[in-house]
């Protein structure tokens, strides 16, 4: 990660932090058990860092992913609108596959959830279609290497669950319904990212997503293999740890006086 990145980076997350300690206020939800049992300050302090997972789920992690790919050579973007038109023919084969897969999985029954296969069946019936908006359109990230390979990335929730994880399976394949429509000669892939594991150190529960629903890293990206994929660096999520706890160090007297204070 070069220097002017690692310090968009540092000043991004720094000035999210402050912002938020500057603006925020206590949502004034009636909430009678857990005010029964914690302290005022417990429940302010218990919203705040609620308030934190979400400001960075829904936009820091995308924007850093965007600064990073960008330093790596790549074209990136966020909030990427994938235009395309799926037929009702494939639609509704998109749609069945879909529904195998779900049933496999209730019944505890194998069946393929390739990522290579669900590309083909799709190809295979796709028909030449408008370049529209879509329900599915909007892509968390969009990168394009030099070569004019395309990766559509979704970043999602780190503790989705079951049912989450089936509908992200069904945007991938209509997202690969989206793309062919337009340009059936296009090189790309459609992902899942989590930006971390909260199992670690060990490895994330495949309960949450089953192998019968997902294939693997070819449709899910977890923690370092998402930012160092990103930053086509293999040290790039030890780097960004490392820019995390810089921002904690400068910023530690304002926090602390922050939380003292509330």
């Amino acid at each position: 990660m070069n220097v002017n990145t690692r310090q968009q980076i540092k000043n991004l997350v720094s000035e999210t932090l402050t912002k938020k300690f500057d603006n925020y206020n206590l949502e004034t939800d009636y909430k009678p058990f857990f005010e029964s049992i914690f302290s005022e300050k417990q429940i302010f302090t218990a919203s705040l860092i609620q308030s934190f997972y979400t400001t960075f789920g829904m936009s820091i992690y995308e924007q850093i992913a965007v600064l990073l790919a960008t330093s790596a050579g790549f074209y990136a973007e966020r909030q990427y609108s994938l235009l395309g038109e799926i037929d009702k023919t494939t639609e509704q084969l998109i749609e069945n596959h879909w529904q195998n897969l779900k049933t496999s999985l209730k019944n505890k029954q194998d069946i393929d959830c390739s990522k290579s296969k669900e590309f083909q069946m799709v190809l295979n019936s796709i028909k030449p279609g408008r370049e529209l908006l879509d329900g599915d359109s909007t892509v968390d990230v969009y990168i394009r290497k030099p070569s004019g390979e395309e990766f559509f990335i979704d970043i999602t929730t780190v503790k989705n669950n079951l049912k989450s994880f089936e509908s992200l399976k069904l945007k991938m394949i209509r997202w690969i319904g989206l793309r062919l429509s337009t340009d059936p000669t296009a090189k790309f892939n459609t992902l899942i990212a989590l930006p971390y594991n909260p199992y670690y150190p060990e490895p994330y529960l495949e309960s949450r997503w089953n192998s019968t629903i997902l294939d693997g890293t070819n449709d899910i990206l977890i923690q370092e293999e998402f930012w160092n994929f990103v930053g086509n660096d293999d040290n790039t999520y030890n780097e960004l740890i490392e820019i995390f706890q810089e921002v904690g160090q400068e910023l530690e007297n304002e926090i602390n006086n922050f939380f003292k204070n509330l």
